[in-house]
């Protein structure tokens, strides 16, 4: 059984957090995710040559399906724990065992399996007909001519914040905000600025094995910060976190998923607990999107 390290509260103190008071599965099945714009759409547990099962959020009855033996070779598939496993699964209302579903229906398909463009027969047996399709690319121009608007906007107001004028500092850093927020931020010159909630939404924070339960104060493409009510020896400054990690808006089935290495950069007490900060890894487009989405439904959550 494994505790989550939040704490704060009875839901995360191993006495009903989800995925945290369950018994670890064993070692040799491998858990993976595929999902669209960082929010899983399908998990899959596979162990060769015996285990081979899928569920989705449209089709929670666990699927056996031979193609899944190449998903572990998929580049867009993410390789997960159990307990980020099973989180997503009771996010779609179905509890994870460690067991294999002996009587799940087969499915016959076409080999080999090519996850990065499946039929619709595919999509269809495995109800996932709207998601993971592949999406063209939006025009380069307008997203560009914003994003140098708002940093122009930016770079005028530098000595305006040696003078103190937080109007106009106020309205760059809300222009820069706004631009991220509608999906024309993030190029690969620079990141967006992260945007502060306005209270903080109480999510679980899962990498591999360890579980926090925090409130959320900052999120962007950058990383995040988190304020717990007391310090932890596995997020010390300079602790490395392998990823990926899985974000959930707590009490919700709001979850994205980021494939990317993260690290503990800071950490500082104040009266409200202590905050630390995650870096992220650089995170594809199709992620950052992601963590829009999340920022919105989180925000729009408020506290917990």
């Amino acid at each position: 059984m494994r505790r989550c390290i939040g704490g704060d509260h009875d839901t995360c103190s191993g006495r009903g957090c989800p995925g945290t008071a369950m018994t670890t599965a064993t070692s040799d099945v491998t858990y993976l995710l595929l999902a669209d714009r960082a929010s899983p759409y399908l998990l899959a547990r596979v162990r060769w040559p015996d285990v081979a099962q899928a569920i989705t959020k449209a089709s929670q009855d666990w699927l056996d399906d031979p193609g899944l033996f190449d998903l572990p070779y998929e580049p867009s598939a993410v390789k997960v724990s159990f307990p980020q496993a099973a989180s997503v699964a009771a996010a779609w209302g179905r509890q994870l065992r460690p067991q294999p579903d002996n009587d799940a229906p087969s499915f016959i398909r076409r080999m080999p399996a090519n996850w990065s463009d499946l039929s619709h027969a595919e999509r269809r047996a495995l109800g996932i007909e709207s998601v993971g399709k592949r999406r063209s690319s939006a025009p380069a121009v307008p997203r560009l001519s914003r994003l140098r608007t708002a940093r122009a906007k930016i770079a005028s107001t530098t000595a305006n914040r040696r003078n103190g004028n937080r109007a106009e500092l106020a309205a760059a850093d809300q222009l820069m905000i706004g631009v991220a927020a509608n999906g024309h931020g993030g190029t690969r010159g620079g990141r967006a600025p992260e945007r502060r909630l306005s209270a903080h939404a109480r999510v679980l924070v899962r990498c591999g094995d360890i579980t926090i339960s925090a409130g959320l104060v900052e999120l962007s493409e950058g990383g995040m910060e988190c304020v717990l009510p007391e310090a932890r020896p596995q997020l010390a400054p300079g602790a490395q976190l392998s990823g990926p990690f899985l974000l959930e808006v707590q009490g919700t089935s709001i979850r994205i998923c980021l494939d990317v290495p993260g690290r503990i950069s800071w950490e500082r007490s104040t009266s409200a607990g202590v905050h630390f900060r995650i870096v992220l890894g650089e995170l594809p487009g199709a992620q950052i999107d992601g963590v829009r989405r999340f920022l919105a439904a989180a925000s729009s959550k408020g506290a917990r």
